[in-house]
């Protein structure tokens, strides 16, 4: 397994050197799930649930039964809408193939201005306005080996339309989780892990490139009160240097680090850092439906507030 890991490392370097194009997988990674954003998105240990399939997609082999979960987010107030309904499936096996789920991702806004020249007074003029959005389609499939490792690949379909081109793409995140002891759970996911390509109208290209996601978990409790304390990194290999919180030459990382407080499962309270912003939120789960809010704040566009519901069967 080692070797297999050192491998896809190998793999990923090499592609995200040959090929890149700094942020063009940006609007597909705001995350999903207002539960896992109220903890600063560091969910890729845990804990997992129909979005997971988004996050991680090995820690679908650690859900129970099935789960539905939607989200809706007026993001950076009202710029953009951001949607997002997902599926999770766990037939109950401890080893093996165990699991799949899928999802749909949306975001988008308006306020593209296409304009045209009037030669008559030498002055450009706005013709009319379009809307522009971001779709990710993903499918999921996860498993067990033995009592500790999980790991889980996610197939994406993305489509984008910017007005006045459209692009397709398709792509692959691999991830695995690996439960150390009963309190600490580690976890490394690749996203983009081939570099995913996207394929404009007008024949251009894009490529999305590889980006490496060490994580960790503390898991504990004391009576009725459960904690779990968590951190990642995101390591990119596009040259993003003064944007990203550590930089050296082409290679950058930035982090997220989260904490959820619950009460006997069922009432939740959750602070997060998110690359260098604030985040909190607060969840519960009445019977088998859950509901969870969160709030993201940031310097310089309006703060963000998503709202999921979901339902476990």
């Amino acid at each position: 397994m080692k070797r297999l890991i050192f491998a896809i490392l190998i793999i990923t370097l090499g592609a995200s050197t040959i090929l890149a194009t700094k942020y063009a997988g940006e609007p597909f990674s705001l995350g999903v799930g207002a539960g896992p954003l109220g903890m600063g998105g560091a969910v890729l240990a845990g804990p997992f649930n129909a979005t997971s399939a988004y996050w991680n997609p090995a820690g679908l082999a650690l859900t129970r039964g099935q789960q539905l979960q939607t989200m809706h987010a007026e993001t950076f107030g009202s710029l953009l809408n951001h949607d997002y309904i997902g599926y999770a499936s766990n037939n109950g096996k401890t080893s093996g193939l165990n699991s799949y789920g899928f999802y749909f991702y949306y975001l988008g806004g308006g306020g593209i201005k296409i304009t045209g020249y009037d030669p008559n007074t030498d002055w450009p003029f706005v013709e009319r306005e379009e809307n522009h959005f971001d779709i990710m389609l993903g499918g999921s499939l996860a498993g067990r080996y033995g009592d500790k490792l999980s790991y889980g690949l996610t197939a994406k379909l993305l489509y984008r339309d910017i007005a006045v081109e459209t692009a397709y793409g398709l792509g692959l995140d691999v991830g695995i989780v690996y439960q150390v002891d009963t309190l600490i759970t580690a976890a490394l996911v690749i996203t983009d892990l081939s570099s995913t390509f996207l394929a404009y109208s007008n024949d251009n290209t894009e490529t999305i490139t590889p980006a490496v996601k060490p994580g960790v978990a503390l898991n504990f409790s004391r009576r009725d009160v459960t904690f779990l304390l968590s951190g990642q990194a995101i390591i990119r290999f596009e040259g993003r240097q003064q944007t990203a919180e550590l930089w050296q030459e082409n290679i950058s990382a930035d982090f997220q680090a989260g904490l959820e407080i619950g009460y006997r499962e069922s009432a939740f309270g959750r602070i997060g850092y998110d690359q260098s912003r604030f985040t909190a939120g607060l969840g519960a789960v009445i019977g088998k439906y859950l509901i969870d809010l969160a709030y993201l704040h940031h310097e310089d566009l309006d703060e963000s507030f998503r709202l999921s519901a979901g339902i476990n069967f």
